[in-house]
């Protein structure tokens, strides 16, 4: 048998090297693509975004899908979105990750066709909510679909008590957006509030949301919706993956950009590095030459 005797002195070099290489990992950028809503491919919008992420705009390390993946939630609709142009080639493990959502709330067809490709969590063994960590990027996936809301609130609050540090990038997806006045959709408060006061309990960055077929990008703002410039939450709904179009939406006080014209196929890029994140909007129709529609940069 070898016997290989290390000094005191060597073991803390050998020790220093593998906290600069795991501390140096962490600190890499990590870029998020952002996209929903994908389940009509309308006028082609699902497949635009899609070839601009294989192809055009192909750098990022994960997606984060806003959810209605498929149109109703059943076996034809399921193979129906797989079979778009392009989409298996994006829809694997490791690179795609989905929150759950009202057009696909049909549990067996769910947990089928995500089997394998997103994550499971540890407190119900499914991947109906569930966490991924990239460095020092923390992104929750949460239900509002499946689970019980307490189970729910529990996980959040363990998992962010856990693993969750004070510099380090914390995101939270879900399928609704929190406040009926930025979009044409319901008030969500009633089931997210507990959500959005234990990411801001612990230094939320975002919220990603999908569900209003538009693009838009609130100012940072507190749980109760006010404008909260140093500790809030910038929310992005990012709705506008292939589902049916939607006319402008009139600016709120919370507010910070969304196109003033019919909505169309666009995919946000959300990068984190260091302190600073970038988020990068891009039109993905072909004829209008992948246009930067939104860019905005955030420092911690």
């Amino acid at each position: 048998m070898l016997h290989v005797n290390y000094t005191k002195c060597q073991l803390l070099i050998i020790l220093g090297l593998l906290f600069f290489a795991d501390y140096t990992r962490a600190q890499e950028p990590v870029k998020i693509a952002v996209w929903g809503d994908s389940r009509e491919n309308a006028d082609k919008g699902t497949e635009q975004v899609i070839s601009l992420l294989k192809y055009e705009q192909a750098n990022w390390d994960f997606q984060v899908h806003t959810g209605d993946f498929t149109h109703a939630g059943k076996e034809v609709d399921w193979k129906r979105s797989l079979a778009y142009n392009g989409m298996k080639d994006v829809y694997i493990p490791e690179k795609f990750f989905m929150c759950t959502s009202n057009h696909d709330d049909i549990q067996y067809t769910y947990d089928k066709y995500t089997k394998g490709v997103l994550p499971v969590n540890d407190t119900d063994n499914t991947t109906h909510f569930y966490a991924h960590r990239q460095g020092n990027v923390h992104v929750l996936f949460m239900d509002a679909y499946f689970t019980e809301p307490e189970v729910m609130q529990k996980w959040l609050d363990d998992y962010l008590a856990k693993n969750v540090k004070k510099d380090d990038w914390l995101i939270g997806v879900w399928h609704n957006p929190c406040y009926g006045d930025v979009t044409y959709k319901d008030d969500y408060l009633e089931v997210c509030a507990g959500w959005l006061d234990s990411f801001y309990k612990y230094g939320g960055d975002f919220i990603l949301h999908g569900h209003a077929h538009v693009y838009l990008r609130s100012k940072p703002v507190a749980p109760d919706g006010s404008i909260d410039m140093k500790n809030g939450m910038v929310h992005i709904v990012s709705g506008v993956g292939g589902a049916s179009w939607k006319d402008p939406l009139p600016y709120a006080e919370k507010t910070a950009y969304t196109p003033d014209v019919k909505s169309f196929p666009a995919v946000s890029f959300l990068k984190l590095d260091g302190n600073t994140a970038t988020v990068r909007t891009l039109d993905a129709r072909p004829d209008q030459n992948r246009r930067v529609i939104d860019e905005w940069t955030w420092k911690k």
